[in-house]
């Protein structure tokens, strides 16, 4: 599981990462699984910053480690900096953006794209498919055997349509579908 996160921006422009419980340390090109799981939220949460991170570093595509490290760095460097002893990033990979102050605020063509970027609400057409069957009340296995999918993949559509949804359960999909007559012509 995953563990509370406060980032800080050294002085002289490195990241450091604090995981609750654990000691201070500098975040690494070495730190993969980190980096990847990070990169995942970012792409499904805040598409618009991730894709301009990879336009940015797209000259290291040859060496994706480093190119995926600089991009969570400048990331963390852009919304996360300060040194408040506030999560920076929760358990369940929650972001709690701050106000960090930037030479470049205004002027960076990545201003409110990569810093105070926007939260991707939009379901993908992979998570109305399950949560279309979900709906009809279909077991995870049922629906993860009709589409093709692991039911670990099933659980996390679920899991992430709800975070896009700001809904906590079924039964508040489930009103929410019928509000927005979601599946109406079904």
């Amino acid at each position: 599981a995953m563990r509370a996160i406060e980032f800080y921006t050294t002085p002289e422009g490195e990241v450091t990462i604090r995981e609750q419980g654990m000691p201070e340390r500098q975040l690494k090109e070495s730190d993969t699984d980190f980096i990847q799981r990070f990169l995942e939220v970012l792409e499904e949460f805040y598409p618009d910053a991730y894709a301009a991170l990879r336009e940015i570093y797209s000259r290291y595509e040859g060496n994706r480690m480093y190119r995926d490290f600089l991009a969570v760095r400048r990331f963390v460097k852009c919304n996360f900096g300060l040194y408040d002893n506030e999560i920076d990033v929760d358990e369940n990979w929650n972001f709690h953006f701050e106000f960090v102050g930037c030479p470049l605020r205004g002027e960076c063509k990545y201003f409110n794209v990569i810093c105070n970027p926007k939260f991707n609400s939009t379901l993908s057409e992979s998570q109305l498919r399950v949560m279309k069957l979900c709906y009809r009340g279909k077991s995870d296995e049922e629906i993860a055997d009709e589409l093709f999918l692991s039911t670990h993949t099933v659980k996390n559509h679920r899991k992430n349509v709800f975070r896009k949804l700001s809904i906590h359960s079924m039964a508040e999909f489930m009103r929410y579908a019928n509000d927005k007559k979601l599946f109406k012509n079904e």
